[in-house]
């Protein structure tokens, strides 16, 4: 009789361990409102670097042009895992020190952007203005 019933324990047991799990099911909606959050920045993306491209901004396409060669300065010294982490440290540190030495580093960039409008001006009045603008005639096409 014992024996009748640790063999039943056991089978009891055994049966309770093979039970299935229950599954986890996460809902389309979920998947849907990221893909859309998704597209809606890829799209505006999109519509910045056409703007960029045919908007005519000059200065925010001078900009865009610097970073893109800044970036591939710092990208021919070095892998792209290091850049990443260098940039994930710089994430997460210059913003503490931002706000610690917010008045130094102010100051230190004002003066940097008034160096550079002055190169701006000097390039502008040794080369910009002496390049001619001509109204171009609504009928008149370039071949």
């Amino acid at each position: 009789m014992v024996l009748y019933r640790i063999a039943k324990r056991i089978e009891s047991n055994r049966e309770s361990s093979q039970s299935k799990p229950p599954r986890l099911v996460l809902p389309d909606e979920l998947f849907v409102n990221f893909a859309k959050s998704i597209g809606a920045e890829v799209n505006q993306g999109l519509g910045f670097l056409q703007d960029l491209a045919c908007g005519g901004n000059v200065k925010q396409f001078l900009a865009v042009l610097a970073s893109l060669w800044a970036a591939a300065v710092i990208g021919s010294w070095c892998n792209f895992l290091t850049v990443m982490y260098i940039g994930f440290v710089a994430f997460h540190t210059l913003p503490v020190l931002y706000e610690r030495y917010e008045d130094q580093v102010d100051g230190f960039v004002y003066s940097v952007l008034d160096q550079l409008q002055h190169q701006y001006r000097k390039v502008d009045a040794s080369v910009l203005s002496k390049i001619p603008k001509g109204k171009l005639d609504k009928g008149k096409k370039h071949e």
